[in-house]
């Protein structure tokens, strides 16, 4: 559910994820997924919205690190904040505030603004940059469901759910503007979603979905029986190897608010 919630918020304010970047960094994309191909698991790069707080551009924003918003009180130094003019956003984090006046951080060297800047009403949202991945926390080897909750900086990744072993992220992308039909999934290329047959790469064309899918395994094996079960094939990873773990599958599609067309 935290997942799902994450994804169907993503690029708030903005209707293509594609034309967002991240001011700290430069990373254009709201939503990235490093695919692990037929012998690994996938990680989900995501800016979402957060907590529901929303305000706007009160002056003119073009660049440097001083913006002025209509309300401040319901953000915090540290808190990052997006602001979109609907066709693109930034997502930049707050160091400091006095009154509504918000001090941000260094913006990254290519950071490529809007021609005309952020006009006053500009949507300024309250958002995250998180990673979703799997792996392990030092001291256990039980495989989890993790989240870095700044994306690569300095806090440390956190753990959402024991015993989860594989994440899978396939992205349903609208290229004739009909939304997005069901995955044939023979072939690279062979239909509208991506990352759900080896050796695809994003195509042109519109966001519209994304297909979670999360197979968690008991934390210990059975003991005294025969093969339980096998990690299933799952996207484009491979099966895996019989052994004595109970499994269970969790999928879910979920479309994006901001993509228009439903898929």
């Amino acid at each position: 559910d935290f997942l799902t919630d994450a994804i169907r918020q993503v690029a708030p304010g903005v209707t293509d994820p594609t034309q967002v970047q991240d001011a700290d960094t430069c990373q254009l994309g709201a939503i990235t997924v490093t695919d692990g191909g037929t012998n690994g698991t996938d990680s989900l790069d995501l800016i979402y919205a957060l907590g529901g707080v929303i305000t706007a551009v009160a002056n003119p924003y073009l660049t440097g690190t001083s913006l002025t918003v209509v309300d401040a009180s319901q953000l915090s130094a540290g808190d990052r904040i997006l602001v979109s003019n609907l066709s693109q956003g930034h997502l930049f984090t707050i160091q400091s505030k006095s009154g509504n006046t918000l001090t941000l951080s260094s913006l990254c060297s290519a950071i490529v603004l809007p021609a005309a800047g952020y006009p006053a009403g500009s949507l300024v949202i309250r958002a995250q940059h998180a990673t979703f991945s799997i792996g392990t926390i030092a001291g256990d080897p039980t495989p989890m469901l993790l989240m870095d909750p700044d994306s690569g900086g300095t806090a440390p990744a956190e753990p959402i759910a024991d015993g989860v072993e594989d994440l899978q992220v396939s992205v349903g992308i609208d290229t004739a503007t009909d939304g997005v039909g069901n995955p044939v999934g023979t072939g690279a290329g062979d239909d509208e979603w991506i990352y759900n047959v080896a050796g695809e790469t994003p195509t042109a064309g519109t966001y519209r979905a994304v297909r979670v899918t999360l197979v968690a395994r008991s934390v210990g094996q059975l003991v005294g029986g025969g093969t339980v079960s096998t990690r299933p094939k799952i996207e484009d990873h491979a099966i895996g190897t019989a052994d004595h773990y109970r499994r269970r599958i969790l999928s879910a599609m979920v479309e994006m608010r901001n993509s228009g067309v439903s898929p």
